[in-house]
């Protein structure tokens, strides 16, 4: 809604979506703008609802509903800013965490039902050392974190893993050892998923549609500004999982 004087002129999807343009041309921006990534997950998700109901048959759950609306909305906006706007009209402050859960979910099933979430951690431990393992526990869930911006789901997927690596790397120390190290890894992915939450703040999903009302502010405004703490973090915190004492 734009405001002038005492008249409230009301913006279509398409003009508020053109008045979110950056002027600067940006990779992100025209992701934002063109309609081909979003036919690619439509067309996708539109195979997967085929998929279902030949195989399934007419097995109505809430799971297939929000994804079948999901997948409709995908096609009838086009674009994922129009999807954005449209959500934000229709669910106010709660949009982006309705918008963005549902694909953060697909991606944590395919971490999981692929392996490929475990054949990572398998990769990354595979060169470690008793020296070195909380390092390689932190890095892996910094990258993780990408896919899986939960610490809880994170966990979920790469933790078995790397306590059992952490369990074979400490074959004939001490039962005591072995937990302090156990400990250490555990507490060095936490570190490396809070870490690359500077660079993908999830937290501001909550926190802009309360501090930011009134204000045309979105995520992509404040994550500049995070780039240094970034740094800083990561310096301290992987000195912090390799030397500090439990």
């Amino acid at each position: 809604m734009l405001s002038s004087g005492n008249q409230i002129q009301a913006q279509t999807i398409l003009e508020e979506a053109e008045s979110m343009k950056m002027k600067e041309s940006s990779v992100s921006d025209k992701v934002n703008n063109s309609p081909v990534i979003q036919y690619i997950i439509g067309l996708m998700g539109l195979a997967y609802i085929i998929y279902y109901f030949s195989t399934k048959g007419l097995d109505i759950n809430l799971n297939i509903m929000i994804f079948i609306f999901i997948i409709i909305g995908l096609f009838l906006h086009q674009t994922p800013i129009r999807y954005g706007i449209v959500m934000k009209r229709s669910s106010s402050n709660i949009s982006a965490i309705l918008f963005q859960f549902p694909f953060y979910a697909g991606i944590m099933g395919i971490m999981i039902y692929t392996g490929l979430g475990n054949e990572l951690t398998k990769w990354m431990v595979s060169v470690g050392t008793i020296d070195s393992f909380p390092l390689l526990a932190y890095l892996n869930g910094a990258i993780v974190n990408f896919a899986i911006p939960s610490a809880g789901g994170e966990f979920a997927i790469v933790g078995p893993s790397i306590i059992n690596a952490v369990i074979e790397l400490g074959a004939g120390l001490p039962e005591l050892e072995v937990t302090k190290m156990i400990a250490r890894a555990s507490l060095a992915i936490a570190f490396g998923e809070t870490l690359t939450n500077s660079l993908q703040p999830f937290y501001l999903l909550l926190i802009i549609p309360i501090m930011g009302i009134g204000l045309k502010i979105r995520a992509r405004d404040v994550m500049g500004y995070l780039f240094i703490p970034f740094i800083i973090f990561f310096i301290a915190t992987a000195l912090m999982v390799l030397f500090v004492p439990l």
